[in-house]
């Protein structure tokens, strides 16, 4: 039997028990492009949210930044930086096979590079995100956090519910938020 048409990651149906996979990703895709490179970056925070982003950063001068996971459906990173005196968020969207952000014309196969491409004062506008100091994490990752980006990296997402895993386990991975949004009117959703 295969699964009803989803537009929602993860839908649960009647039957609650049965979880389906997004309809939107295609076999083979993984369910967030990079995750496990992310993960090694000393500047990637994972699951902080904004507020807890802002209080981190308070102090901080112009330019410092964090990489962290996004509370916003359709996307998986978000960037939070110290910029004319405040602080800002900006998404990081992922958009065939290239990292951006929603407004910028630079686009980035990795995350990474796509951090170095606003490193210059000089070159930045005054509503991109300047991001020359990055403040690293001072703690590691959770085991778990370490642990989807490992599965993330080896299977691809609709094979997850097959894991000889426990439920909770499939659960938490079947429940990221993020979404790879393939269709090519995007941006109503992000």
């Amino acid at each position: 039997m295969s699964p009803p048409a989803s537009d929602h990651y993860g839908e649960k149906h009647e039957d609650q028990s049965v979880y389906y996979p997004c309809s939107l990703l295609p076999v083979g895709c993984s369910f967030i492009a990079e995750l496990w490179e992310v993960t090694r970056l000393p500047c990637y925070w994972g699951n902080l949210d904004k507020y807890q982003a802002e209080i981190l950063l308070l102090g901080h001068p112009d330019g410092t930044f964090i990489l962290r996971n996004s509370s916003q459906e359709g996307c998986a990173f978000a960037v939070t930086f110290r910029r004319k005196g405040c602080t800002r968020h900006a998404r990081v969207q992922y958009r065939e096979k290239y990292f951006s952000f929603p407004w910028g014309s630079v686009h980035s196969p990795t995350i990474d590079n796509l951090l170095k491409q606003y490193d210059d004062p000089k070159t930045c506008t005054f509503f991109e995100p300047l991001l020359t100091k990055p403040l690293n994490r001072t703690t590691a990752l959770s085991l778990q956090e370490l642990c989807r980006a490992a599965v993330n990296a080896a299977i691809p997402y609709n094979t997850i519910s097959q894991l000889p895993l426990p439920g909770a386990m499939k659960q938490y991975l079947l429940d990221y938020h993020y979404k790879d949004i393939l269709s090519g009117n995007e941006e109503d959703s992000l």
